[in-house]
């Protein structure tokens, strides 16, 4: 009997360190092992009467009261059935973050799921570069796997650069994180290939990936590593110089293009011609705002975004509307605020609140928070799938008490 306690112990120690690692592999894999880290964990807790850590931090608290609102929503929602359960089924993400935090805790397997991440991350860096400079034709590969009904990869990841299993977005927010993981490795442990994981990643996502959000979450953790990590004048001064040089050099062309976009998209907004990044955002943040007027208390209820978008793009006579209409607005606020009202959106902004405080005097936790927050802000980050559980993954880290990592 204990050497099947032992093997299952064993079992359940790996299962968040390969889900880490499969994050920018596979989506089945990863959702797999969540899935039964969830079970293990939920099994486990109930076995050892350990509920009472479930709602021992404020986070849990908000969090599971966010989910809880979201199924009473369902009764008065204005979605069909399938929208309310993709809804759901979407957002028990949020009952997720205390099971993940509780198997860290009882497994202390912390330091064992950032060496797998890292390791899972490595191997799509390093193939992100030989996509982007056509050392190998992934064209190919993916059509291979699409012929065989293997996998079925978006468009935009076969037509991206350097998007290899996930969406361009999804890639670079956390290879974002990645490079800030790395050096802060780096630092810890004065390894100096982690410092070339950390720069290989920087560059990948700033001058070669396609995401602006992206662009925003690298700067953001850039500055925060010249606060708090690269402390050396010399050092900083080194990697300024880097930085200026490849700003002149041809890999800046991607990072310039995307951004000389903006100006096209804010024209064509002019000419109420929305179907871009900028202006997809621009119409749904609008929506939001309506629909936050119209039922400021409770919200249209769990999946409704998709229904008072129509209905305000009617209304509105914007065509053709069928382009714009969505259930993800790109923008956590605006989908909670959406569904759940006000009353949502505070519990939410409580959640982040108090996630926060968590974060404070750790860096590395503090970085955690600004790739939550800055996925959130530019994306329905517990909506989708792949970040979603990404998310979940990393605040269950921020949350351990048992972290070892020292403060800078």
């Amino acid at each position: 009997m204990l050497n099947i306690r032992k093997n299952i112990d064993q079992i359940n120690f790996f299962l968040l360190p390969l889900a880490a690692f499969f994050i920018l592999i596979s989506s089945a894999a990863t959702n797999l092992f969540i899935f039964l880290c969830i079970v293990f964990s939920a099994f486990i807790c109930i076995k050892n009467r350990d509920v009472k850590k479930l709602i021992e931090k404020k986070v849990f608290i908000f969090s599971s009261i966010l989910f809880l609102l979201f199924l009473v929503s369902s009764l008065y929602s204005i979605a069909d059935f399938q929208q309310i359960f993709e809804s759901i089924k979407k957002y028990i993400k949020f009952m997720y973050i205390p099971l993940i935090y509780y198997s860290i805790s009882i497994y202390n397997n912390n330091e064992t799921i950032i060496k797998f991440f890292i390791t899972g991350c490595t191997i799509v860096l390093l193939m992100s570069y030989l996509k982007f400079f056509s050392i190998i034709n992934f064209e190919l590969f993916y059509y291979l796997f699409a012929d065989l009904n293997l996998a079925g990869y978006e468009h935009k990841i076969v037509i991206n650069k350097t998007a290899i299993f996930q969406h361009y977005i999804i890639q670079g927010v956390i290879l974002s994180l990645y490079s800030f993981l790395c050096l802060f490795s780096a630092y810890k442990k004065g390894n100096f290939i982690y410092y070339i994981l950390s720069f290989l990643s920087f560059i990948n996502v700033l001058f070669m990936n396609d995401s602006r959000t992206a662009f925003i979450l690298i700067a953001s953790l850039f500055v925060l590593s010249f606060l708090f990590i690269i402390k050396d004048i010399k050092a900083r001064i080194i990697v300024f110089i880097i930085i200026l040089l490849i700003s002149f050099s041809q890999l800046s062309e991607n990072l310039e293009n995307r951004l000389s976009v903006l100006s096209t998209d804010i024209k064509l907004m002019e000419n109420n011609d929305y179907n871009t990044s900028l202006g997809l955002r621009t119409l749904w943040l609008r929506v939001g705002i309506e629909n936050l007027i119209e039922k400021p208390i409770l919200g249209y209820g769990a999946g409704s975004f998709n229904k008072t978008s129509e209905k305000y793009f009617i209304e509105h006579n914007i065509s053709p509307y069928d382009k714009y209409v969505t259930n993800n607005p790109h923008n956590e606020f605006i989908s909670i605020s959406t569904q759940l009202g006000l009353l949502g959106l505070s519990f939410f902004i409580l959640f982040l609140f108090y996630l926060f405080k968590e974060s404070t005097g750790n860096i590395l936790n503090v970085g955690i928070f600004l790739t939550v927050i800055i996925s959130t802000l530019f994306n329905s980050a517990f909506y989708d799938n792949m970040l979603g559980l990404f998310l979940v993954i990393i605040i269950g880290l921020l949350l351990d008490n048992k972290q070892k990592f020292q403060k800078l």
